[in-house]
C-alpha cells in the first residue's frame, strides 16, 4: 500500500491548554460569524454599485465564491494533516524549505495577527457607522460626527470583550445561533423587500446592466475592482484555524466545518443579492443624494417606502455585526495567544497565560490585549482617514496573503508534505492549488486599487500596499532584530514522526515479503538468499529503531488497544491512562468524557496507527523471512 494511501496526522509538542468543546456545527457557526455575509455584502455595496451595478454585484460574487472555495479547500487539506491553532503560519513553516522555514512563518504570522487585529477594527468600525446611519432614514441631510461613530465603536468593543470574556463557555451556543439568526436575516429580508416593493427590475436590467459612469476605470477593470465588496466579505475563513486547540477531532471537523461555511455563506450571498436587486433604486438615488448614509439603507427606504420596515431590516443587519464582531475578536485572540506562544510577541509568558473565567479556559491576556490594540488603531480616523482606510484595506491583502503563501509552499514542495491528510484532494490537488494561488495574487492586485480614480486625489487613494509594504518592512526588522532568537515556528512531535515512518517502511517491507515465490529457482537461489538476507537486516533495524523510539510511549501504548470503542470508555476511564492521540470510534459525548480527563494532554488527537500495530507488521514480516 503507498503511504499516500494511509491516514496519518502530525502531532505537536503544545500543552493542551484550553477545552476542546467546539463541534463542527460550531465551526460552520463561527465561519459563518466572521464572513458575516448579510452585512458584509451590505456596508461595501457601494462599490460594487460604483463599479457597475448589478453585473457587477452579481457575477463577482460567483467569481470570488468560487475562487473562495478553491483556497478553503487547499487550506482544509492542509489543516487535516496538521491540525494546529498556528494555523497558516505554521503550515508556511512546515512546507516551506527548511532554509526558509522560520522567516516563512514569521512574515505569515504577523500578516496573519495583524489581519485579525485590523479585520476586527473594520468590522467594528463600520457597524458603528452602520447604527448611527439609522437617523440618515428620517433626515436626508444626515452627517456623521466622526466623535459619535467612535463612542458607538467603543461600547461596541467592550460589549463583545465582556462575551467573549465571562460567556466563552458558551461559544458553542452562540455560533449556533448566529447561523440561524444570519440565515432568518436573509430570509426575512429578502421577503419583505419583495412584498413591500412598488417596483422591480426586469430580469435582463439584472442580468446584464452595467454602469460604470462614476467610477473612471476601463470596464474589464471597473469589473475587477468592484470585487472588493465580495473580497471583503469572503475573507474571514482563514481566521477560523486560530480555533484548532478548542475543536473536538480538528483533524476531521475544522475541514468539514470551513468548506461547509464558505459553501452555505457563497449561497447565502446569492439568496441576498437577488433580491436586492430585483427591487434595486436607481444608482443616481444610491450615490448621489447623501454619501454620509450606506446605500443598503436607502435601498431599504426607497424600496419598501416603510421607515418601519426599513427600521427593522437595519436592526436584523445590526444583529449579524454583532456575532461578527464577537468573532473576529474571538480569533483575534485565539492568534495573538498561538503567536505569542511560538515566541511571535514579547512578553510571550503574559499573553500565553491561560485563566479559568466561569468554568472555561480562555486566554485572557491575549484577549486583552487585542482589545488594547483594536482600540488603538481606531484613533487614526481622527487623525487620518485616509490612513484608517488603508489600514482596513490592509487588513483583507493581509490575510489574503496569509492564506496564499502556505498554498504556494505546498505546491513548491510538489504535495508531497501533505502525503496521508485525512482530507484529500486527490487528483484536483494541483488544479485547486493552482487557482487557489493565482487567485491571491490577483486578489492582492484589485484590492490595492481605488474603488474610483475619477478626480482622484491623495484624500480618496487607496494606500493599502503602501501600508502592507510598511508592515512588511517592520516584520523583517523585528525579525532580524529579536524574531531570529526567539521565534521558534511550529513544535512538531518528531518521535510520533518517526514512528510514522518507521511503519511506513515495515508496511513496505511486509509488502515486498508477500510477493517473495514459494519456491526458490535453484539458478537463482543465491541472490534470493542474499537479498532475504537484507532483507531480514533491515527488518532487525526497523524493530531496534522503533524499540527506541517507543520508550516514551511505552507506558501508555502497553496498555491501550488498537482503536478505542465505545465499550473500553468506563475501563479507560477508571485507569486514567489515555492518551490525546490515540483512535476513538465513539461518540462525542463518549470523546467529552474521555478528553475531560486528559487536558494536560502534551499534542493534538489524530488516527495515527497505534505502536501495537507497528510491531505487529515487524513481527509478521520477520516471522515470514524466518
Amino acid at each position: 500500500m503507498d503511504d499516500d494511501e494511509v491516514e496519518h496526522v502530525e502531532h505537536f509538542r503544545y500543552k493542551q491548554d484550553l477545552q476542546r468543546k467546539l463541534t463542527v456545527t460550531s465551526v460552520v457557526g463561527l465561519g459563518f460569524t466572521l464572513m458575516g455575509v448579510p452585512f458584509g455584502l451590505s456596508s461595501t455595496l457601494w462599490i460594487s454599485l460604483v463599479d457597475g451595478g448589478s453585473v457587477t454585484i452579481l457575477y463577482g460574487w460567483l467569481v470570488v465564491g468560487f475562487f473562495s472555495l478553491c483556497v478553503v479547500l487547499s487550506l482544509s487539506e492542509i489543516i487535516a494533516k496538521f491540525p494546529t491553532a498556528g494555523g497558516v503560519y505554521h503550515f508556511s513553516a512546515i512546507l516551506s524549505h527548511e532554509k526558509y522555514s522560520l522567516i516563512s512563518s514569521w512574515f505569515t504570522g504577523w500578516f496573519l495577527l495583524i489581519g485579525n487585529w485590523t479585520y476586527a477594527v473594520s468590522i467594528l468600525f463600520s457597524g458603528s457607522q452602520f447604527i448611527l446611519s439609522i437617523f440618515g432614514l428620517k433626515d436626508v441631510y444626515y452627517k456623521q460626527d466622526m466623535l459619535f461613530v467612535l463612542g458607538v465603536y467603543f461600547i461596541m468593543l467592550t460589549l463583545v470583550g465582556f462575551i467573549n470574556y465571562k460567556f466563552s463557555r458558551h461559544l458553542e451556543r452562540i455560533n449556533k445561533l448566529c447561523i440561524f439568526w444570519s440565515i432568518g436575516t436573509v430570509i426575512v429580508i429578502g421577503i419583505l423587500l419583495l412584498i413591500f416593493a412598488k417596483k422591480t427590475n426586469s430580469a435582463s436590467h439584472i442580468l446584464t446592466h452595467f454602469d460604470n459612469s462614476r467610477s473612471g476605470w476601463p470596464d474589464p477593470l471597473a469589473f475587477m475592482v468592484g470585487m472588493q465588496s465580495s473580497c471583503f466579505t469572503l475573507t474571514g475563513y482563514g481566521m477560523l484555524f486560530s480555533m484548532t486547540d478548542e475543536v473536538k477531532r480538528p483533524e476531521k471537523n475544522m475541514p468539514k466545518g470551513a468548506v461547509s461555511a464558505v459553501s452555505m455563506a457563497v449561497l447565502q450571498g446569492l439568496f441576498f443579492i437577488v433580491p436586492v436587486l430585483i427591487i434595486l433604486p436607481s444608482l443616481t438615488v444610491l450615490l448621489d443624494s447623501n454619501p454620509e448614509i450606506m446605500p443598503i439603507d436607502l435601498v431599504f427606504k426607497t424600496a419598501t417606502q416603510s421607515y418601519v420596515v426599513s427600521f427593522l431590516l437595519i436592526v436584523l443587519l445590526i444583529g449579524t455585526v454583532m456575532f461578527q464582531a464577537i468573532g473576529a475578536l474571538t480569533t483575534a485572540s485565539r492568534s495573538t495567544y498561538v503567536f505569542a506562544r511560538d515566541g511571535g510577541l514579547p512578553f510571550k509568558e503574559i499573553w500565553t497565560q491561560v485563566d479559568s473565567v466561569e468554568e472555561y479556559t480562555l486566554p485572557k491576556n491575549a484577549l486583552f490585549l487585542s482589545m488594547a490594540v483594536i482600540a488603538v488603531f481606531s484613533f487614526l480616523a481622527l487623525i487620518s482617514p485616509s490612513a484608517f482606510n488603508a489600514f482596513m484595506g490592509a487588513s483583507v491583502v493581509s490575510l489574503a496573503l496569509a492564506n496564499g503563501i502556505p498554498i504556494l509552499c505546498l505546491m513548491l514542495n510538489k504535495r508531497k508534505k501533505i502525503k496521508g491528510s485525512a482530507f484529500r484532494l486527490k487528483y484536483f490537488g494541483w488544479i485547486i492549488n493552482a487557482l487557489s494561488v493565482a487567485w491571491v495574487f490577483l486578489s492582492f492586485f484589485i484590492l490595492c486599487l481605488p474603488p474610483v480614480i475619477k478626480d482622484i486625489s491623495w484624500r480618496n487613494m487607496n494606500y493599502a500596499s503602501v501600508v502592507l509594504v510598511i508592515l512588511a518592512i517592520i516584520a523583517l526588522i523585528g525579525y532580524k532584530t529579536w524574531g531570529a532568537n526567539v521565534f521558534t515556528g511550529p513544535l512538531l512531535d518528531t518521535d510520533y514522526l518517526e514512528l510514522h515512518n518507521m511503519e511506513a517502511q515495515a508496511r513496505k517491507h511486509d509488502d515486498s515479503m508477500s510477493q517473495k515465490p514459494g519456491a526458490l529457482d535453484p539458478e537463482t537461489a543465491h541472490e534470493d538468499t542474499d537479498g532475504l538476507g537484507e532483507q531480514v537486516q533491515n527488518t532487525v533495524q526497523i524493530k531496534t529503531g522503533l524499540e527506541e523510539t517507543s520508550e516514551k510511549h511505552a507506558a501508555a501504548s502497553s496498555s491501550m488497544p488498537d482503536k478505542l470503542t465505545p465499550e473500553d470508555v468506563d475501563e479507560i476511564l477508571a485507569s486514567g491512562n489515555l492518551e490525546d492521540n490515540d483512535q476513538f470510534e465513539g461518540s462525542d459525548e463518549e470523546y467529552d468524557r474521555i478528553s475531560d480527563r486528559n487536558n494536560n494532554s502534551s499534542s493534538t488527537r489524530s488516527s495515527t496507527v497505534s505502536l501495537d500495530k507497528v510491531n505487529r507488521i515487524i513481527f509478521d514480516a520477520t516471522s515470514e523471512n524466518k
